[in-house]
């Protein structure tokens, strides 16, 4: 995933604020890639860890998408065919492209898949605190953070650091390569016939070309060493649920949810909250756990996602003493899959102590005596 670089998780150890490392079920192994062995090796510990601190837990096994890599390689191949087609038949060509275009945005943009259900999927777990049943019907906050690894992607990578999130992949390939080529075969259409045209053409369908070229690149860079630090988002979250149950002394009304597939589009979340079968309060909120930059202030998102930027709720925040800043994510997280499905969510980047304060008091700026008080 692409995002600015001071949203990224950081690399290396934890920084001089966090706390000290404790010798508990995690520190078992590290976490895996999307749907990886490691990743279902990593989700049995966690359930392992929650139980050990007194919560039920169950791992929950879902259906994703196939790798985001796969969706964006399919589609730029499409779009390199329309061209081609489009030499000899430029509305034919034009017709493709447009509906590549269509395809990608929806599954990038909005999450609906269209082109994308072609390829087979694969399965990943998500951890969850009470386990699936009629207790969810009773959470009024959901603690949520991803577990797996984010594949290798030197591309993307210098694209974040680069152009600090700006510039993406989707948008290059959207803008560029499928809006680009769109135009170039609509212009043909049009009887409109040149050198310049060529030239313009050429350039737009090299766009798709060199995507597919960084996706080949991103499978040969090979899977990321995996670290402890990969599971300090779900410790996060873990200690900031069990400091909310310890100050209810009883049935806080908070759920935990340690997704799987995090990284990749955050499928884990995305099947959790399309299951038809998840029967949530009215003003349910989630708040979202992502590791931040070493030594940085904690921060919470106003919007989440690229083509398609989703409005959070930063508001639950807002009462912090701590004033969190409010930045933008280009990346999809379980809270915007939430907040598609009508709850209230953002995501808490932080680390350490200061990061689970922000957590916890926006896990008490979305509970329900918060919110008559308010």
């Amino acid at each position: 995933m692409e995002s600015a670089d001071k949203k990224e998780p950081d690399e290396g150890t934890a920084g001089q604020d966090d706390r000290p490392e404790r010798t508990d079920v995690l520190s078992g192994g590290p976490t895996g890639v999307a749907g990886s062995d490691l990743e279902r090796r990593a989700a049995a510990r966690l359930v392992e860890e929650l139980e050990s601190k007194g919560r039920e837990a169950r791992v929950q096994e879902v259906k994703i998408p196939a790798p985001e890599s796969s969706t964006i390689a399919l589609h730029s191949l499409i779009v390199v065919a329309a061209s081609l087609v489009g030499l000899k038949w430029p509305a034919i060509g034009a017709s493709i492209c447009l509906l590549a275009a269509f395809s990608f945005y929806s599954e990038r943009g909005l999450g609906l898949r269209l082109v994308g259900r072609l390829i087979p999927g694969r399965k990943t777990g998500n951890v969850l605190s009470p386990p699936p049943g009629p207790a969810w019907e009773e959470v009024d906050v959901i603690l949520a953070a991803g577990y797996d690894v984010p594949d290798s992607y030197p591309v993307g990578e210098w694209l974040s650091r680069r152009f600090s999130g700006q510039v993406t992949t989707d948008r290059i390939l959207f803008y560029g390569g499928m809006i680009g080529t769109f135009a170039a075969l609509m212009m043909r259409a049009v009887g409109i016939e040149d050198a310049a045209l060529n030239v313009f053409q050429t350039v737009t369908t090299g766009i798709p070309l060199a995507v597919i070229a960084a996706q080949v690149d991103r499978h040969l860079a090979g899977t990321p060493v995996a670290t402890q630090e990969d599971l300090a988002p779900a410790r996060d979250a873990m200690a900031a649920a069990k400091a909310a149950d310890d100050e209810s002394e009883g049935d806080s009304g908070v759920a935990i949810c340690l997704f799987g597939s995090e990284y990749s589009s955050a499928g884990g979340a995305g099947a959790f909250f399309a299951d038809g079968r998840l029967k949530l309060k009215p003003g349910c909120a989630l708040v979202n756990v992502v590791r931040g930059a070493r030594a940085a202030k904690p921060e919470v998102t106003g919007s989440e996602g690229d083509l398609m930027p989703t409005r959070m709720s930063p508001g639950l925040a807002a009462e912090s003493p701590l004033k969190p800043k409010v930045v933008a994510l280009r990346t999809q997280t379980a809270a915007t899959m939430a907040r598609r499905r009508g709850l209230r969510a953002t995501t808490v980047v932080g680390r350490g102590e200061a990061g689970v304060d922000v957590i916890l008091d926006s896990v008490d700026g979305a509970l329900p005596d918060h919110e008559e008080k308010a």
